[in-house]
């Protein structure tokens, strides 16, 4: 393996798969429910995740929830580092026992607590991870904090996420999490996963989804915006006026007004409304 230093491309081959069974067994190590750890043990799936990273020879990639280091091991070779965040301190310890790439650090933290917003603005950043059921919101949401500056985030998250993640307007999946993310990045469908292609296996099917941040943002994500949205969501059934008054400074005429200078309809329901129209309800609503 060539030093931190030396050059990298896009030629370079990734490294094998490694099955993360044999870095368990090797470390007298066990998957942890209390950490919601399922390793992915299909070498299929692993090589459509780090071809959809595609790692740059001058970026550093962010694994988020390494566990036995399978992706950061294949990624190494294209990228100018790895930094692999790992919440697990006996998993830590055993990559730190492992013989690994010079170019893979390993980090002992909680990444729903990680920064990755000023970390992009240090260095040219890709992000992947094989997300943790329980916490996937959370982490979509600190990856997202604006203004986002990393290339690509590709992870690994519950089918039913993913379906949320691309929805559209006037899908039953179309929601809160839906708009923040698509506001500010464009989402693609990169493979399914079974669970038979996890150590344990789930009891879920896992769908991975690259995230790539827009040019220029639908919607700048303001205090106000997020009020909006989150006040619409949590009535999506009613209509748009209904579920905008109590977020309206001036209760319900001023919803009204700011329906009208957005020029729509406050009898649609708000789970037909696109991002552009939520931003110019925003808008509208911030004017009056």
């Amino acid at each position: 393996m060539s030093d931190v230093g030396e050059p990298r491309g896009a030629d370079a081959p990734f490294a094998a798969f490694e099955d993360p069974r044999g870095f368990l067994a090797r470390h007298g190590l066990r998957p942890k429910d209390s950490f919601g750890q399922n390793f992915l043990i299909a070498p299929p799936v692993a090589e459509s995740i780090v071809r959809a990273v595609d790692p740059r020879p001058d970026e550093c990639v962010i694994e988020v929830g390494t566990g036995p280091g399978t992706l950061a091991k294949m990624l190494a070779p294209r990228a100018r580092r790895v930094l692999a965040i790992e919440r697990d301190r006996d998993m830590v310890a055993a990559l730190k026992a492992d013989e690994l790439a010079p170019n893979i650090e390993v980090l002992e933290m909680d990444a729903a607590q990680f920064d990755y917003r000023a970390h992009a603005e240090n260095e040219p950043t890709a992000i992947v991870g094989n997300l943790p059921y329980q916490i996937t919101g959370k982490l979509i949401r600190a990856f997202l904090t604006p203004p986002v500056r990393w290339r690509v985030a590709v992870v690994m998250v519950q089918k039913e996420v993913a379906l949320r993640l691309a929805a559209r307007p006037n899908d039953d999946d179309w929601g809160v999490l839906s708009v923040f993310t698509q506001a500010a990045c464009t989402v693609e469908r990169v493979c399914e996963a079974s669970p038979r292609c996890f150590h344990p296996a789930p009891r879920v099917v896992s769908a991975v989804v690259a995230l790539r941040p827009r040019v220029t943002p639908l919607a700048e994500e303001t205090p106000l915006f997020q009020r909006v949205v989150h006040g619409l969501f949590a009535a999506r059934r009613k209509t748009t006026l209904n579920g905008l008054t109590p977020v309206s400074p001036h209760g319900r005429e001023g919803a009204k007004a700011a329906l009208a200078r957005a020029k729509l309809d406050g009898q649609r329901r708000p789970e037909t409304l696109s991002i552009e129209e939520l931003h110019a309800l925003t808008e509208a609503l911030r004017e009056a």
